[in-house]
């Protein structure tokens, strides 16, 4: 499991919306490299990008893959 996909599973393991800011520290993984790997989840319809007021508050959701495949 790499990149993507790596991601991808550990959204789904969560369940909920995450802070990116928080994804970014636990995965140790700067902020642009995360949000262009979940930008590109996103354009394959796996996850959802919720922007709040504050940049700090910019969410990612994933769907199931149930979800995605219906």
């Amino acid at each position: 499991m790499h990149g993507k996909d790596m991601i991808y599973h550990l959204l789904v393991v969560k369940k909920k919306a995450v802070n990116l800011q928080k994804l970014s520290e636990e995965l140790e993984t700067p902020m642009p490299h995360l949000l262009r790997t979940i930008k590109s989840l996103e354009s394959d319809g796996l996850v959802e990008i919720f922007y709040g007021k504050e940049k700090a508050n910019v969410m990612v959701r994933a769907r199931t893959i149930e979800d995605y495949l219906g």
